[in-house]
């Protein structure tokens, strides 16, 4: 099971999604379909947390790196937040994946909307 809760931060344009739980082949196909309203979304920037995440399989990267894509081609990006040892960085750093330990744009500027999600 994933839990996502999405952010807006709409002064330096992107939006976050903070993750918690586990990304597996069980709920891969809910990671799937939020990545893909990320995508559709009007930012082209988004900010994925993985901080909280115990567990992101090898087909989750590859939805994440779709989405990266997805957003190079608008002319956004992908900004992946994850703290040393976390399970994520080890997986992202063996695979050459860049990612952060803090959230851009600190202090945090106010959040005009937050939906907190919980996908089976």
């Amino acid at each position: 099971m994933i839990e996502i809760e999405v952010e807006d931060r709409p002064g330096p344009g992107y939006l976050v999604a903070h993750l918690r739980g586990e990304v597996d082949l069980a709920s891969l196909e809910c990671f799937r379909s939020v990545l893909q309203e990320l995508a559709d979304a009007d930012r082209t920037v988004v900010v994925v947390d993985l901080d909280e995440l115990q567990h992101l399989c090898a087909s989750g990267v590859r939805e994440l790196l779709r989405l990266r894509d997805e957003l190079e081609l608008r002319g956004g990006g992908l900004h992946l937040v994850c703290d040393e040892h976390r399970p994520a960085q080890m997986i992202l750093r063996a695979l050459g994946i860049p990612a952060t330990g803090t959230l851009p744009g600190v202090p945090a500027p106010l959040v005009v909307e937050s939906r907190a999600r919980r996908l089976n």
